[in-house]
């Protein structure tokens, strides 16, 4: 037998297969050649095996979101930053924006990211009035936290053509003022309709830097794969080509944008034959798995499709559904009878509904064996849809720092009986249905360590908790952002646990993650990264 490249060793392996060890070997080709003993492992030394000591840490997979945005988290690190508490009024973000548009005075178009009106002190979406004081020659555009809206400047209304007269587009809303005129808030299709006008597409070269920095910003969180959530063909392509010149600096799963494959599909030639092949893998980095789908907004915007109206506003608001119903079923059920396992957004009660009801008339029509279909975010559930889950084996696929992190702007939305409904998984886990968590990050920061903490307490900014019944243990979040998302994702042959044969992508945890979190002196972290066996982020004890 060939002889470990290198050796962990001193370690408190959680492997998430059921099994703890306390040393692991790494094969030439990264892949892991044993998980267990001291004694048992050290027999794969050779001469010039590296050998490192762990410290006594805690030895994870690397954690796994199965549910991000790679590319947009790349972009938006180079835009500006408006997440509270950086901002917490429109004056803050005219002042940010004011500044970037200083230090860079020959741009073309001034972007920012990330607000969030539910936190600002106005409780209210700026203006394009208000953007207007930032400039009137340039376009301005600032998407919100959500990513399901966004607000422009007259300048940017003006270029994207929307005017009284305009007709909303499919799935989307332009908000009027009282006397008809458009505010600048964008919502849902809305919100990224014609957007190239004003912000031009990157180039491939600034898609794969943005790739890269996104890459090194989730290795420092522990994230070692993970999911873009909605790809179009192109960034497809983008990716492949990042793969091929060694730019990825993680394992990606990629969905595929499904409502604009099949609109590809009606106006022209079908898209190559390699993009319509559900589980294709380029190299060892990067993997197409799932096709994506929207069947709705988000509860921070008001655009959550509900079955009864929201808590605030005019109560007459029921959300938006993006594709009328009987379109939805249609694209679902095209891409189950193609062989994909099927990946749709869906947060309010009524747009779970039409998920579900869509996914049986598609097992009807053509039944396939466990085909693994997923509800994305699957938030506001009752006792009927969480029967509905199990019943029809789909996956729930979670955020825990949604919880912390906008918990109060849902109690806002939805009431407390409402949101106290919102994500419930412990009653998940005890009915057996499958779930996996991620962060839909940039919405929310994307550290897992907060979203770990998240599914344990449940508390939201405010200080309270957001129904104490439905915390689950350290154990199961961890597991849940880990082995879950590999199965979730399709990938679970390679990477998930720590088992001989997978690939040696793990973490060294430093502090007790795994006790009581009120006897913590201080909150875990990441301390060291292993991708195929070599340290990525940290230092590699010797």
């Amino acid at each position: 037998m060939a002889n470990a490249i290198s050796i962990l060793t001193n370690a408190r392996i959680h492997t998430q297969a059921g099994t703890v060890a306390d040393s692991l070997a790494v094969d030439r080709t990264g892949r892991l050649m044993a998980v267990g003993s001291e004694s048992q492992v050290l027999n794969l030394r050779g001469p010039h095996t590296k050998i490192i000591n762990a410290r006594g840490q805690i030895v994870l997979p690397g954690f796994y979101d199965c549910h991000m945005h790679i590319l947009d988290l790349g972009l938006k690190l180079s835009q500006v930053d408006l997440s509270f508490p950086k901002v917490k009024c429109i004056p803050d973000i005219l002042t940010q924006l004011a500044d970037q548009l200083k230090a860079n005075p020959a741009s073309t178009v001034v972007l920012g990211a990330r607000y969030d009106q539910n936190r600002l002190q106005e409780k209210q979406h700026p203006t394009r009035h208000d953007l207007d004081a930032v400039s009137l020659d340039l376009p301005v555009r600032i998407e919100h936290t959500s990513g399901h809206a966004a607000v422009v400047n007259s300048r940017a209304l003006e270029m994207l053509g929307i005017s009284r007269n305009s007709k909303d587009p499919v799935g989307g809303i332009v908000h009027r003022d009282a006397d008809g005129e458009p505010t600048g808030l964008l919502l849902e299709t809305a919100a990224w309709h014609n957007m190239d006008s004003i912000a031009p597409e990157p180039t491939s070269a600034e898609a794969i830097k943005a790739l890269e920095r996104a890459g090194d910003y989730l290795l420092s969180l522990g994230i070692t794969s993970a999911s873009d959530a909605c790809t179009s063909l192109d960034e497809i392509d983008c990716y492949a080509r990042a793969s091929w010149l060694q730019k990825l600096r993680l394992r990606v799963n990629l969905m595929v944008d499904w409502a604009e494959v099949m609109e590809d599909a009606a106006s022209a030639p079908p898209p190559k034959p390699e993009h319509l092949q559900p589980g294709r893998v380029s190299g060892h980095m990067l993997h197409v798995g799932q096709a994506k789908l929207f069947s709705d907004g988000a509860i921070t915007t008001r655009t959550c499709w509900l079955n009864q109206p929201f808590s605030d506003g005019d109560n007459t608001n029921t959300g938006v559904p993006i594709f009328p119903e009987e379109e939805l079923r249609r694209l679902i059920i095209a891409a189950h009878r193609r062989g994909w396992q099927v990946a749709c957004h869906a947060i309010g009660d009524r747009a779970i509904e039409a998920v579900l009801d869509a996914y049986a008339e598609a097992q009807r029509q053509q039944t396939r064996p466990r085909p693994g279909h997923r509800i994305e975010h699957c938030m506001l559930l009752n006792d009927q849809l969480i029967q509905r889950l199990r019943r029809q084996n789909i996956w729930s696929i979670g955020q825990p720092e949604f919880i912390s992190s906008l918990g109060d702007a849902y109690i806002t939305a939805l009431g407390t009986e409402r949101a106290s409904r919102l994500s419930p998984y412990n009653t998940l886990e005890n009915c057996g249905v499958a779930q996996a968590f991620s962060s839909d990050c940039p919405v929310v920061p994307g550290n897992p360590i907060d979203g770990l903490i998240a599914a344990v307490t449940r508390r939201i900014a405010s200080g309270t908790t957001l129904n104490l019944n439905e915390c689950i243990s350290m154990e199961a979040a961890v597991y849940n952002f880990t082995a879950a998302p590999a199965f979730a994702c399709r990938t679970e042959q390679d990477r998930g646990t720590l088992e001989t044969g997978k690939w040696a992508d793990f973490i060294l945890i430093q502090g007790e993650l795994f006790a009581p979190i009120g006897e913590w002196i201080n909150v875990p972290k990441v301390a060291s990264v292993f991708v195929a066996g070599q340290c990525v982020y940290g230092e590699a004890m010797i």
